[in-house]
């Protein structure tokens, strides 16, 4: 008699497309064909949202938001729908053994973020903006439902990464040229028609904002990084080179310092995935050459007419006196990695684990230190990234107070649940921080998510995170395809903290976060 405690899942081959010996011949079983089915599908939607989504666009700059958001929501309900009419269409096979639920644990935080935010919906006084979310970037309960149950699906499939990897970059290849034409003033398809001054100097790709733009550049440039550094073949090889040379001179154009700093913790993050592979290891230093190289000729071009701004960070490192040292370094350490042992690169995982952890405690302490005790130390042009103010970060000192302030007003359900959609905006419009603007994000995902979500909401967020990362850690030992997609989720989950969740590139960070939670093949598990 059968566990009635499973799923309807196959004990099936981990490719469903390659069949070999006798079922060759013999015809596919219902369960054979769903499998095919849901393969195809799952690559079909991965490809159309890494190369469609930041892609897409209504009415030029006008309504990017809008459009994105149904776009990823119409792409991801077909999908689902699709997935779900076909089991229905192809049910398991009567009599064959079915495997147990497996549920990954970054779908159980999904889905309890979800729940926790439903509850805050149905306690909260603006009931009816939380559905689409309209005053929180349509990070309403629909689209977390949709994220939730798009992370699910995605953890039940096995997935080829081969072609919606290379879509992802060709779809980052071109958000990055239209951000360097931007940058320039040239605008081939006419984004900035209608645009007043102060808009245009923000303005990048179709991406539609700097933070934003410098959000999916981090996403973008940890991909393309991952790819480079596992390329192989020849073709391969040259195809990772120009998307690292596109995808670096598109992220120096970020006008964001959330891009800089996703960027930071990327090149302090990707050795600890590195160390167990000595070819990876040893083409790391060319990555960096090769960025520090396309910064300095960015920099030759920077006397030229530009409408957008640079970040001070990347101001900063198109300057020959920072890109020339860089790029002398990165070269000299690719001449010293060649000579080591793959041995003594392994060896080298722990103390440099051991490094980056004090030097971020130290990190930490100096800043304690910098806004407390040594507070009327001068730090000259430092001042603005060290020393906390209600002008730091563009005002996001004052923003954060703020935000703080009204999640401690908040009743007891509301901290535990959130205050839902909308509760910053309606709390600004009581009291406004700003003039000219209305504010309806903390410009910190985690500020945000811990009032419109709860403190219980921000921890199931924090929880997803973590899983997907601590998955991504663990298969990128055994199948490095999953490196760049692990690195992207680790940046992005940086630079988040001074940056804005919506519909631009959320959407597919979830969808990174799903394809990590994916099952596994049998070449990841590792050989007893």
């Amino acid at each position: 008699m059968q566990d009635q405690n499973i799923i309807p899942e196959q004990n099936a081959p981990d490719n469903p497309v390659a069949l070999s010996g006798e079922a060759d011949c013999a015809p596919l079983s219902l369960q054979q064909k769903y499998l095919r089915f849901a393969a195809v599908l799952t690559t079909a939607y991965l490809c159309t949202v890494f190369l469609l989504h930041p892609l897409v666009f209504s009415n030029l700059y006008f309504n990017i938001t809008e459009t994105k958001h149904i776009f990823f929501l119409a792409a991801s309900g077909v999908y689902l729908l699709a997935l779900l009419f076909a089991r229905i269409a192809l049910p398991p096979d009567y009599g064959v053994a079915r495997e147990k639920v497996k549920i990954h644990p970054a779908v159980i935080a999904m889905l309890l973020l979800f729940v926790v935010s439903l509850v805050g919906g149905l306690i909260s006084h603006y009931r009816g903006e939380t559905f689409f979310g309209e005053n929180n970037r349509y990070q309403g309960l629909l689209t977390l439902f949709c994220y939730a149950c798009l992370i699910f699906a995605l953890s039940r499939r096995k997935i080829d990464l081969t072609w919606p990897e290379r879509a992802f970059m060709i779809a980052a290849c071109t958000v990055s040229l239209f951000g360097v034409l931007h940058h320039f003033g040239l605008d081939p398809i006419g984004f900035k028609e209608n645009l007043n001054a102060g808009d245009r100097g923000r303005f990048l790709s179709t991406i539609g904002n700097a933070d934003f733009y410098g959000a999916y550049m981090v996403l973008a440039f940890s991909v393309t990084l991952g790819f480079f550094l596992r390329a192989r073949q020849r073709g391969e090889q040259v195809f990772a080179a120009i998307a690292l040379v596109m995808v670096s001179f598109g992220t120096l154009v970020a006008g964001s310092d959330s891009a800089a700093l996703g960027l930071i913790a990327a090149a302090a993050i990707v050795p600890l995935l590195l160390f167990s592979d000595s070819v990876a290891m040893r083409r790391l230093p060319l990555t960096w050459a090769i960025f520090s190289l396309c910064a300095f000729v960015f920099g030759l071009f920077s006397s030229l007419p530009t409408e957008t701004y640079l970040s001070t960070f990347f101001a900063a490192v198109c300057r020959p006196v920072f890109a020339l040292p860089l790029l002398a370094v990165s070269i000299a350490l690719w001449l010293v990695l060649r000579r080591a042992s793959p041995e003594r690169l392994a060896r080298a995982k722990r103390p440099y684990t051991a490094a980056l952890i004090a030097a971020l405690l130290l990190g930490i302490l100096a800043l304690v230190l910098i806004n407390t005790a040594l507070r009327e130390l001068p730090l000259g042009g430092l001042e603005r990234y060290l020393r906390f103010s209600e002008s730091w970060g563009t005002d996001r000192g004052k923003i954060w107070t703020f935000v703080i302030s009204v999640y401690e007003k908040l009743p007891f359900a509301q901290k535990i649940f959130g205050a839902s959609s909308g509760a910053l905006f309606h709390a600004d419009a009581v009291k406004p921080i700003f003039s000219d603007a209305g504010l309806d994000t903390a410009h910190n995902e985690y500020l945000q998510y811990l009032v419109t979500n709860g403190a219980l909401g921000l921890v199931s967020y924090l929880a997803v995170l973590f899983f997907a990362i601590r998955e991504g850690v663990h298969r990128s030992s055994t199948n490095p395809v999953y490196r760049g997609l692990t690195l992207a989720v680790a940046a992005y989950a940086v630079q988040a903290a001074v940056n804005i969740a919506q519909p631009m590139t959320t959407p597919l960070l979830i969808v990174m976060i799903g394809i990590l939670a994916s099952k596994k093949s049998a070449l990841e598990h590792p050989i007893d």
